[in-house]
């Protein structure tokens, strides 16, 4: 192997980072020369690459077969050939070298030896078996988790998805791959404000809530965390996005805040209607006192005042000019008065409640009482509810009460002549509020107001009124608001399955 071989046995062999070689054109393609490098590439010295003659010997064999047909093939179409295997030392570790070789030919065109060059790449092989290692890390990793993935390039052009990208937006993969990320936008508004926020990714991740599109057309919303990828010199070279469906989310926090809206409803009406329970619990018992002590005050009254009326006729028949005889008289008279409004506040009113639309009753009290509010130019504002539900009332008592509550609320205007009416409902009563403004100190002490002992001329003539709408089951409460007064009557409302026939039976009449 030495003769010929010392004029290529230069400094530049010694020094060569790798093995040159020269091949015999047998079939065995045995060597003819190698260089020094040879003994730190495979692990054997020169003279036990002598023994062995050929490279062939080194290689894996599960290699061989590959190498020998490349080798062949590119003698036969006399080119050049390039490979990549594996070949094993004596102390039995793998190494991947790269082989670039050619055949040397006569000028006859016969084969006359094969030249070339190997070197080890085990390091570079295993950089690339470790990235390819992590290429397929990720691809599993971003195949196997439920958000969707996707990596733009600068131009915000798509260029990686995973399969949950794909199920989620609707695309198949080579109809996304290419295509600029404004079609998953729903309007160039939001392509142009997403695309502001490119600068804050590159300071770290951004994470946001935003509207995309799906390929069917269906906008929802999607919670994403958005990061920069670093190109080469510390440019961007695109961005990588997670998204989230939060379709769900976003129903279960609306349900959410509707029940707590619900509630604090919910919370106000038994506030109110524990409020009401208080006010009529306090109202009823001053009533028993009260009607236990009229009971007993209008018998014992009744007999001397007939007998002192009867006594002031005759005085006044017989001094008709008598000033005296004209005031006991009148207020004999004013005495028997207010024991008639007790008898008649104490006597109970006979009741035919059924389920009546309340807003109907309302209206109509309205409209009988249109003429007598047009001569006074009172303006009436109706905030009627479209949905409201049935109440069990007599609508007979009911239209009376309507009609005294507006009537008294007029008598008690001055200068402004405007009132409001309005109707809503809660979990069990049915309410109708009146607000109206009042004169001077036409509006009494609430206290007081519900007796039956004032003058409707100075009074709110409101007490019967009360009585009424306590035998039905509703209540009748009041507040001032600085120069108007308010007054809500509340009702008892159906249940719902009352409502559905109701409705029904209002339907077909």
């Amino acid at each position: 192997m030495e003769t010929g071989g010392e004029t290529l046995s230069s400094a530049f062999f010694r020094n060569f980072p790798g093995m040159a070689y020269r091949c015999k054109p047998d079939s065995e393609h045995s060597f003819d020369f190698v260089s020094p490098g040879a003994v730190e590439l495979t692990g054997l010295s020169i003279s036990e690459l002598n023994k062995r003659q050929r490279l062939l010997d080194l290689v894996v064999e599960e290699d061989r077969q590959a190498i020998r047909a490349e080798i062949d093939k590119a003698i036969a179409v006399k080119g050049p050939f390039r490979l990549v295997y594996r070949i094993r030392t004596p102390k039995g570790h793998i190494k991947w070298v790269w082989e670039h070789g050619l055949g040397i030919y006569s000028p006859r065109g016969d084969l006359k030896a094969i030249e070339g060059f190997i070197a080890d790449v085990s390091g570079r092989k295993r950089i690339e078996e470790a990235l390819k290692m992590s290429e397929e890390l990720y691809r599993v990793l971003a195949e196997s988790v439920s958000d969707a993935i996707f990596m733009v390039d600068e131009d915000r052009c798509i260029v990686s998805v995973n399969r949950a990208f794909l199920d989620l937006f609707g695309y198949l993969r080579e109809e996304i791959i290419g295509q600029t990320i404004r079609m998953l936008h729903t309007c160039d508004e939001s392509f142009r404000e997403f695309g502001e926020l490119r600068s804050a990714m590159e300071k770290g991740s951004v994470r946001v809530e935003w509207e995309l599109k799906k390929k069917n057309g269906t906008v929802f919303p999607v919670e994403g965390t958005f990061s920069a990828i670093s190109g080469p010199g510390g440019s961007t070279g695109g961005h990588v996005g997670i998204i989230r469906d939060i379709t769900e989310r976003k129903r279960v926090e609306k349900e959410l805040r509707e029940y707590r809206e619900h509630l604090e409803e919910i919370v106000q009406e038994r506030t109110r209607e524990l409020r009401e329970a208080q006010a009529a619990l306090v109202q009823r018992e001053k009533l028993k006192t009260l009607g236990a002590t009229a009971a007993e005050v209008a018998h014992e009254f009744r007999n001397p005042l007939v007998s002192i009326g009867g006594f002031a006729r005759r005085l006044q028949k017989k001094h008709p000019d008598s000033a005296e005889a004209e005031i006991i008289l009148h207020e004999t008279e004013r005495l028997e008065t207010i024991l008639d409004r007790l008898s008649d506040y104490l006597r109970p009113v006979e009741m035919k409640p059924a389920e009546c639309y309340v807003n109907e009753i309302l209206s109509e009290s309205v409209e009988l009482l249109g003429p007598q509010l047009e001569k006074k130019n009172v303006k009436l504002h109706l905030d009627l509810h479209d949905n409201l539900p049935t109440a069990h009332v007599d609508p007979a008592i009911l239209t009376q009460v309507f009609v005294a509550m507006i009537r008294n609320a007029v008598g008690m205007m001055d200068l402004e002549k405007e009132m409001s009416l309005r109707t809503y409902y809660g979990e069990h009563k049915v309410y109708v509020d009146m607000t109206s403004p009042v004169a001077g100190n036409r509006l009494l002490d609430p206290e007081l107001m519900l007796l039956p002992f004032e003058d409707s001329i100075k009074g709110t003539g409101i007490s019967s009124t009360f009585k009424l709408l306590k035998e039905m089951g509703g209540t009748l409460s009041f507040v001032r608001q600085g120069s108007k007064a308010k007054f809500t009557v509340s009702l008892v409302k159906c249940t719902q399955s009352d409502h559905r026939t109701a409705v029904e039976d209002h339907q077909v009449g």
